[in-house]
């Protein structure tokens, strides 16, 4: 039916703006709860890094969206919708709760730190009163290594893998966590004070979450093609496979991008890590970023 298709996208479309409008309301009334969203976003003097981690909500929400509506079908529209209506009710619910248990651990980790400006270090503290721009390109970070797990989720079992899907679920997040790791170790020389939370919260340095970000997305988007053709019950910690290639392939992204280093430091006298640790060059952040995405680009595309 030719109408049929247009109506669908009407229907999902809606579907789509109700999960926007419910993750706004659970953003300002839980995650934020005794901070002004409308305040920071509509107020005289607008607050861009609340804006940035809002952002990183919807955009993890559209990705949700995505995943769930591009699922396979089942027998008819209606049951495709209610499917898709759960496990998108069933995840946005999920990532919130993550969301809130990463603010607490940061809360903790950082144990009544003062940042530099003199203020508590919590999340909300530097999106709101800070105004740290660092902490909200750093949470969408968080937003997009949480979201690329939860769409290998199969909670409602429509693929009939779901132990499959959970295991895939628990390797992005930690794939992600090595990612984190491995910034702070390559890029920022790991040390007591030279990590990517101290960066983001502390110093409040936009650089490094920017090149972060990069980094994120690219290895992610590799890992998210490696594991599409994986068969049923496989998954990504029974493919000793899948983490060789993921090995070899970032060690061959970083050691391209260790050569654009050396042309810099010998083109333009330009060293890397200074400009992200000591000048907080964001410009440079922004740019290392898309390079090593592009560079993952470049394999993901070239992956059967």
């Amino acid at each position: 039916m030719l109408w049929q298709p247009l109506i669908e996208f009407c229907v999902y479309a809606l579907l789509g703006i109700i999960s926007f409008l419910l993750w706004w309301a659970i953003y300002e009334w839980v995650l934020t709860r005794g901070y002004s969203i409308r305040e920071a976003v509509f107020g005289e003097n607008p607050n861009p890094a609340v804006a940035l981690d809002i952002c990183g909500g919807l955009l993890a929400m559209g990705l949700l969206n995505y995943s769930v509506i591009g699922g396979p079908a089942l027998r008819n529209f209606w049951l495709d919708l209610e499917a898709t209506s759960l496990s998108l009710l069933s995840t946005l619910l999920l990532l919130a709760v993550l969301r809130f248990l990463i603010g607490e651990f940061l809360r903790l980790w950082f144990g009544g730190r003062i940042d530099a400006q003199g203020h508590i270090v919590t999340i909300n503290n530097e999106l709101f009163i800070q105004r740290n721009l660092a902490t909200g390109l750093f949470s969408t970070g968080l937003y997009l290594i949480l979201v690329m797990g939860l769409i290998e989720e199969d909670l409602l079992n429509i693929n009939g893998n779901r132990l499959g899907a959970s295991f895939n679920m628990l390797g992005v997040w930690l794939l992600g966590f090595l990612v984190v790791l491995l910034h702070s170790w390559l890029y920022l020389g790991l040390g007591p004070r030279q990590h990517i939370l101290h960066e983001s919260f502390h110093e409040n340095n936009p650089a490094a979450p920017t090149s972060l970000l990069g980094l994120l997305a690219g290895i992610l988007l590799l890992n998210n093609r490696l594991i599409a053709p994986l068969l049923d019950g496989q998954h990504m910690f029974s493919d000793v496979e899948h983490w060789g290639f993921l090995l070899l392939g970032v060690v061959a992204i970083f050691l391209l991008r260790f050569l654009v280093y050396l042309l810099l430091r010998v083109m333009v006298g330009v060293s890397i890590r200074h400009q992200l640790l000591v000048k907080r060059n964001a410009a440079w952040g922004i740019l290392d970023g898309a390079l090593i995405f592009s560079l993952c680009l470049i394999l993901t595309a070239l992956i059967a």
